[in-house]
């Protein structure tokens, strides 16, 4: 007899075996009792049809939430033991693989990565490699002679893998890939140009024409108490001191020796012809409460200036960040600063580049007017805007026509910006499979 409780309440279970006695007078085992089918199993704790729902729950919620649910069910478990359910499952047998994809991810961010077979036909993952290295990969792929197409990313490791794995078989770049590639390479030119950000847009722009424009960037540069920050002083003399050594004729590695910098840093600060391209980013950095600035003045100026009331109410709203934040933000209010009209919010690298990732179709009226602005504003970012669009363009509409990836590399390589140039050298040394992303399907 079993009793247990369920919804609250006790249930009572009748249960019936025989017991069995050995009659063997040596036996080390006097008694056994009988198990039922389909219901019961040696040693076992659990019934076979409470093992199978606890599977499903440790396979779909996952540890520590199906241990939650469970406990809500009335089943007493913890994360541990439905873990270990799921590793008694036994493996899936994939089968011929003939299309496979083949990805990278992190298994400790910035240090450690791993690779992920996925069969693409059944889009269910194969095997998990330990590394990401070529010739792992390579080794895999010689296991399995039948793979035909691999769809990767632009790795190298993962080209030069299945070039000695496996030749017989076709590349292609992933679309997916290509988009987030161009989209990372968009973002790092508009990053570059992030002053023209700083300006308020006419079409964005509600404020009064007689009101003065704020002087952000002069007033960003400098504390609370009107002093030049830290950051900013530190930027400009470490630009000066590169800049004179480069004149000089030394090296980026002996610069980084004697100041004790990285190389990628002062390589950062060579690049930068002119200090304002590394204040732009210093200075000017996207905060968690720009999106709320505009609701914040709103609120204050109808008499709410509680932080911790105006905290819980944007927090409603999205908001991610602590009150201390809302405070250093609402601290110029207390001291009088405050502005005569509501603050215009300011463009983001993030949102200029969705606007020119994005398709053109699916941009509002007032986002392509902007968009139309910063681009007669800065020709360059006029520039990047075309190539970016032609390349999404073949790449989502798998336009293949001939030698049309050609001439979009030997255009960007020609008066493109340094990123889009990158991306663009990147592409040529993968052209076979990015071709074969626009013919494939």
């Amino acid at each position: 007899m079993v009793t247990r409780r369920c919804a609250g309440r006790r249930v009572r279970i009748e249960l019936r075996a025989r017991r069995l006695v050995c009659g063997h007078d040596r036996c080390a085992r006097r008694t056994f009792a009988e198990q039922i089918p389909a219901l019961t199993r040696r040693h076992a704790r659990r019934t076979d049809a409470l093992n199978a729902q606890l599977t499903d729950v440790a396979l779909f919620p996952g540890g520590r939430p199906g241990a939650r649910l469970s406990q809500r069910m009335t089943i007493d478990i913890c994360k541990d033991t439905l873990l270990r359910l799921i590793r008694t499952l036994p493996l899936p047998s994939s089968g011929p693989v003939p299309h496979l994809g083949v990805d990278e991810f992190a298994v400790r961010r910035g240090r450690t990565y791993a690779t992920i077979l996925i069969d693409m036909a059944t889009h269910r993952p194969v095997d998990v490699l330990a590394d990401r290295a070529a010739a792992t990969f390579a080794s895999w792929l010689r296991d399995h002679p039948e793979v035909r197409i691999i769809c990767r990313d632009r790795a190298g490791s993962y080209r030069d893998g299945a070039q000695a794995g496996a030749p017989q078989a076709r590349q292609v770049a992933d679309a997916w890939h290509l988009l987030n590639n161009l989209a990372q390479a968009v973002e790092r030119v508009i990053g570059r140009h992030r002053a023209d950000l700083r300006q308020p847009l006419a079409s964005h722009d509600d404020r009064n024409e007689d009101d003065p424009a704020p002087a952000g960037r002069d007033r960003a540069e400098l504390d609370i108490h009107g002093r030049p920050r830290p950051l900013v002083a530190r930027t400009r003399e470490r630009h000066q001191q590169i800049h004179e050594r480069i004149e000089r004729g030394d090296s980026l590695r002996a610069i980084a020796r004697d100041l004790e910098l990285s190389r990628g840093t002062v390589s950062r600060f060579a690049r930068a012809a002119e200090v304002d391209e590394l204040l732009i980013a210093a200075i000017h950095r996207p905060t968690l409460i720009d999106d709320y600035r505009l609701y914040l003045h709103h609120r204050w100026m109808e008499g709410c200036t509680n932080a911790s009331a105006l905290t819980r109410e944007i927090q409603r709203l999205g908001y991610r960040g602590d009150i201390n934040t809302v405070r250093r933000h609402l601290k110029p209010y207390r001291d009088g600063a405050i502005p005569a009209t509501a603050p215009s919010p300011h463009l983001t690298v993030r949102w200029v580049t969705d606007w020119i990732m994005r398709r053109p179709e699916h941009l509002t009226d007032l986002e392509q007017k902007g968009l139309d602005e910063l681009c007669e504003r800065n020709p360059a970012l006029a520039t990047t805007v075309e190539y970016a669009r032609r390349l999404a363009l073949m790449i989502r509409e798998r336009r293949s026509e001939h030698l049309a990836l050609d001439v979009w590399i030997a255009d960007v390589r020609l008066d493109g910006q340094r990123e889009l140039r990158t991306l663009a050298n990147g592409m040529r040394r993968d052209r076979a499979a990015i071709q074969a992303a626009l013919t494939t399907t």
